[in-house]
């Protein structure tokens, strides 16, 4: 009985939280600033505008909100006021701490962070010859130090060479951190596995992800295989988004993983007819105009980790 006194105040003094990542397909705003992708420019022939803006936001702060993360990771936001225009758009969950890098000129998107715990500090590891770096966030969560790697890698149709050169930037600047506590996430463009024409080495044989034997465990490999998938295009589906955790966060000190809590977060408002994610809509893709519906090409995906 002294035994079970004694352990419930170390149950209580634990503090859950939920992490997600969530490629919000393309969030600009309705200024026109040069470097938009042709269809987002404000005000042309496609009809983006302030109206248009305004559905998508209110309609990806309805998927956040729902998702209820404490720290979600985004990819694709043109800009901090966007950003901001987001979080507003969540009312009483809006975050109260943001972060977004300084983009470098002339690119178009970048990744953020929101978080309901404060950040501390945040650096951005850059790559020659390449538009976003690698940023990495320290958010304090229970007091405890917490590094979040937050990536947006090149897309499927540039060479592999691009993505490896992610691969091993990112895997020689956590060598020298094996001690620390991190998660590293967003949307790396790669299969879990590797797939024809080498389309995955950089997350598989260079960041070393894999299942709880690899240096880094990927959570895809905690459900099953017809659920592996965060993006669909027609018939095909991919594990584009990823969570990659350390063995640090496995060790039952500090802060920990929570087995089993990952998962695609799916609601029946975000599905197509074809049970695909239902996209943010402009009709004759990449030629046409706006339709004032939809929300993303992606899935977002969650996990939970705690305290002890």
């Amino acid at each position: 009985m002294r035994w079970i006194i004694l352990f419930i105040p170390l149950l209580l003094s634990a503090l859950e939280f939920k992490v997600a990542t969530y490629n919000v397909e393309n969030l600009f705003d309705a200024q026109k600033e040069g470097g938009e992708y042709e269809e987002y420019i404000p005000n042309n022939k496609h009809g983006w505008n302030e109206a248009m803006l305004q559905i998508k936001v209110k309609n990806l702060a309805r998927v956040i909100a729902d998702i209820d993360a404490d720290i979600i990771v985004l990819a694709e936001v043109e800009n901090r006021a966007v950003l901001e225009k987001l979080n507003t758009a969540l009312g009483a969950k809006a975050y109260p701490y943001i972060f977004y890098p300084t983009k470098k000129v002339h690119v178009n998107i970048e990744t953020a962070l929101l978080s309901r715990f404060p950040i501390e500090k945040s650096t951005t590891i850059t790559l020659p010859n390449q538009a976003r770096g690698i940023h990495k966030i320290t958010v304090m969560i229970d007091a405890k130090p917490l590094d979040f790697y937050i990536n947006h890698w090149p897309a499927y149709i540039e060479k592999e060479d691009e993505r490896l050169l992610y691969a091993k930037t990112l895997h020689t600047y956590l060598e020298k951190e094996k001690t620390k506590e991190y998660i590293v996430l967003g949307d790396f463009n790669s299969p879990y596995q590797e797939q024809r024409g080498h389309w995955g080495m950089g997350l598989v044989t260079f960041l070393q992800a894999g299942d709880k034997n690899a240096l880094l465990y990927n959570l895809w490999y905690e459900i099953a295989q017809n659920r592996r998938y965060s993006h669909s295009y027609g018939k095909q589906k991919a594990t584009l988004d990823h969570i990659l955790i350390p063995k640090s966060l496995m060790d039952h000190r500090g802060i920990e993983y929570t087995p089993a809590s990952f998962n695609v977060f799916v609601r029946p408002y975000m599905l197509d007819e074809n049970g695909n994610p239902l996209r943010w809509q402009i009709s004759d893709r990449g030629r046409g105009e706006h339709q004032g519906s939809g929300f993303s090409d992606h899935f977002p995906i969650t996990a939970i980790f705690h305290t002890l």
